[in-house]
């Protein structure tokens, strides 16, 4: 489920490359490596992501706050926290930019994967030994568990982005991720408020505006009007009185 259905047709500003915050709330599929370390997709193997991406620009490579995410999988009834930087959630071996930061976020907010250009899995790195391949593009750190977003790049599989899940307990956890849900949604009807609010506005002043301008082109076509009869009243004055003229000087030359 995509809770910015809206406000992600705008990803970015073009204009300044800028990417705004976004609020997430989805359910990712998951795929898994069988015995033979094939990728498959499993029935019922997923997990509800919800938070935020925080808003950054991609004019530069830097260091950021990038996201906050809660992280829930029913399968295990397991609650996660995810608080990323920059450099520890997006890959180097991809160039920062704007059809990178787009492109995670698209995935971020879609229901359906497609195996061919992008998937998601949870990677634990207890017992994984890295390749210097890897090390490249984004530092791992055994004992860490992640959501990874993979990206096939040119047959390359890349970690494009992925999130630290560190496991918190709760009484509850299902329903804690659901107040985390409703939070989320109350921000973005408040988001979507204050837009109606500020599109309001701006329909007021256009209004005004509009109204000005027929007020001056009404004004502009009563005087025009106005100049137009009185032009005639005073031609046609003026011709009775060429007129008037004509005849006296033909009854004087009699």
């Amino acid at each position: 489920m995509d809770s910015n259905e809206e406000d992600s047709k705008n990803y970015y500003d073009e204009s300044s490359a800028n990417f705004p915050l976004m609020n997430i709330y989805n359910k990712i599929q998951l795929l898994t490596r069988d015995s033979s370390n094939n990728l498959v997709l499993k029935e019922n193997n997923y997990m509800y992501i919800c938070g935020k991406m925080f808003s950054h620009t991609s004019l530069a490579k830097y260091s950021f706050e990038a996201c906050e995410f809660y992280l829930y999988s029913p399968s295990d009834n397991r609650l996660y926290h995810s608080l990323m930087n920059s450099e520890d959630c997006f890959s180097n071996a991809l160039k920062w930019n704007i059809k990178l930061f787009k492109n995670i976020r698209d995935c971020l907010t879609k229901e359906e994967i497609n195996i061919k250009k992008y998937y998601f899995i949870v990677n634990s790195n207890m017992n994984k030994e890295n390749s210097s391949k890897e090390k490249e593009e984004i530092i791992f750190e055994n004992n860490k568990t992640y959501l990874e977003l993979h990206f096939m790049v040119k047959k390359r599989d890349i970690v494009a982005f992925r999130l630290l899940l560190e496991e918190i307990i709760q009484n509850d956890n299902d329903l804690f991720f659901m107040n985390q849900v409703i939070l989320i949604d109350n921000e973005c009807e408040e988001e979507l408020m204050e837009k109606k609010k500020k599109k309001y506005k701006q329909d007021l002043e256009l209004n005004e505006i509009q109204n000005y301008i027929k007020g001056i082109n009404d004004n502009y076509e009563k005087k025009t009007k106005e100049i137009l009869i009185k032009f005639n009243k005073l031609n046609k004055s003026k011709i009775e009185e060429e007129e008037k003229l004509k005849i006296k000087l033909e009854q004087s030359q009699k």
